[in-house]
């Protein structure tokens, strides 16, 4: 910044110098040459300027440069300024850490995962708008505070998000375990992509695992391979501790994945990460209705009935995919404060489509 500094001042040096030259320029004989030196020194002059002008703005460019370079070395330090806890633990199952073997699997993921600022950004913005309605059904179901996590590790809170073996939603479940859990899919919906539906299913898949193996590091095993699988290898391995078990490279590394999305969300400012209240996503609010339906309703119009563009009402209801809510019973999201509105609405309607 100091060189800066003494750049501008001898430019400005130089700048005040030609203007005296240029002065005792103009005090010669009032001739013909002394008038075309006046014009030539003129001409110079204005030359010198416009380059100190061009200097300066690109001084300026310098250190505003090097000042967000500044800021953002304040800001985030070396990764190896960040530490593993001393202890860790998921759902109150302590990690054996003493093992270096278990130690040295949780520090690459989450080394792996700080490297990931965007990321780990985008989770803390998203875990504003979807964690409140998690963390309440949790507490009423009476499961871990932690299985919120299991979001993030498998969608990064993506509603839209699908993997490469077909999973879809937030909580990424297959066609036949979503049916199971009472998610519809056909060619007008997938409840999978309802983010309520899905999430009251994640919870009592991951209760109902939690009966069967009697523990939470199997249980989120078992949600991300699958409950048979996990049965095989307890069977043939003769051990139902999780970190000793030998499952597929994803499994193995999934509880560690979900750990280390507690470690940094629970004080993301500690590792470096912070985020003003304003930069984080408001809180999913919807009014949820159920309706039955013996034909299809436009959701066309519906949104104009509420006052709402198309597209608001669709990204309300990612789990209807087409133009038309189809014929039987579904929920529908709305817009808060509009559900009396869309009764009136569908009172109207039905009475119309009846008459024809």
């Amino acid at each position: 910044m100091k060189t800066v500094k003494m750049t501008l001042s001898i430019l400005w040096i130089g700048f005040l110098l030609g203007c005296a030259a240029s002065q005792s320029v103009q005090k010669g004989p009032d001739d013909i040459a002394a008038r075309r030196e006046s014009s030539e020194a003129s001409g110079s002059l204005l030359g010198r300027l416009k380059t100190l002008e061009e200097s300066v703005s690109s001084l300026r460019f310098e250190v505003a440069d090097m000042q967000h370079r500044l800021n953002t070395i304040q800001a985030r330090p070396s990764l190896t300024a960040y530490k593993l806890p001393k202890e860790v633990s998921l759902c109150g199952e302590l990690f054996p850490l003493e093992d270096r073997n278990i130690w040295e699997n949780l520090d690459r993921e989450f080394l792996l995962a700080l490297s990931n600022e965007a990321q780990i950004l985008l989770w803390m913005k998203r875990a504003r708008r979807y964690f409140p309605l998690i963390e309440k059904r949790l507490k009423e179901m009476d499961l871990p505070d932690d299985l919120k996590y299991v979001a993030i590790t498998e969608s990064s809170l993506r509603p839209e998000a699908v993997s490469s073996s077909g999973a879809g939603g937030i909580w990424q479940f297959i066609p036949s375990t979503g049916e199971k859990y009472g998610m519809r899919k056909n060619r007008s919906i997938d409840e999978r992509f309802d983010f309520f539906k899905a999430t009251e299913g994640a919870l009592n898949y991951l209760r109902s695992l939690h009966e069967e193996f009697n523990s939470w590091t199997l249980s989120m095993a078992a949600y991300n391979a699958g409950e048979n699988r996990v049965r095989k290898e307890i069977d043939l391995q003769k051990t139902i501790n999780y970190f000793y078990l030998d499952l597929p490279s994803e499994t193995e590394r999934y509880v560690y994945k979900v750990a280390v999305v507690k470690i940094i969300l629970s004080d993301p400012g500690r590792y470096g990460y912070t985020l003003e209240e304003k930069e984080l996503y408001p809180p999913l609010q919807v009014e949820r209705i159920q309706i039955e339906l013996t034909q299809p309703l436009p959701i066309m119009e519906v949104a104009r009935a509420l006052g709402f563009y198309y597209k608001e009402i669709k990204e309300m209801n990612p789990h209807l995919f087409e133009e038309t809510i189809p014929a039987g019973t579904h929920f529908l999201n709305l817009p808060p404060g509009t559900s009396e509105k869309f009764w009136a609405f569908f009172s109207a309607w039905k009475k119309e489509r009846e008459g024809k």
